[in-house]
């Protein structure tokens, strides 16, 4: 699983808007094969619902109400606000997620910020930080 995360890292730090195909091929083939079992004991957070497959690493906090499922993957030091729903995703690490989120086949790329509330989206890269989706730096797929 390390392997193709870093692969995946890889690219979405060089990705170019043309290049969106391979990337969606990348998280396809990660989700069925690399995420075939879960890991759910070591979060910070009161009952989400998990459809698993998920995987949480190290110190992930969540919030209220919270959806995880199917086929999701987070990284260490990550926090998911309140009212969020996430499926087939990966987050990396060191990510705050802000709240009422809907993050649907999305990668979110490492050290990623977003502290706003309602955001909708589905087959994209989401990078870097915002306070608004207006300032999201978003690469669909």
């Amino acid at each position: 699983m390390e392997k193709d995360l870093e692969k995946i890292k890889k690219i979405i730090d060089e990705i170019k808007e043309n290049q969106t195909s391979e990337i969606n091929d990348l998280l396809t083939r990660f989700l069925r094969t690399s995420l075939k079992r879960s890991k759910i004991d070591n979060f910070i957070g009161d009952y989400p619902t998990f459809i698993e497959p998920v995987f949480l690493e190290e110190n992930v906090k969540i919030g209220d109400d919270v959806l995880l499922g199917p086929n999701v993957y987070i990284g260490a030091n990550s926090e998911i606000g309140n009212y969020v729903e996430i499926s087939n995703t990966i987050i990396f690490e060191n990510v705050i997620i802000g709240e009422n989120f809907k993050l649907v086949n999305c990668i979110v790329d490492k050290n990623s910020v977003f502290e706003f509330s309602n955001l909708n989206v589905k087959n994209c890269i989401l990078k870097g930080s915002a306070n608004s989706e207006e300032n999201l730096n978003k690469i669909d797929f």
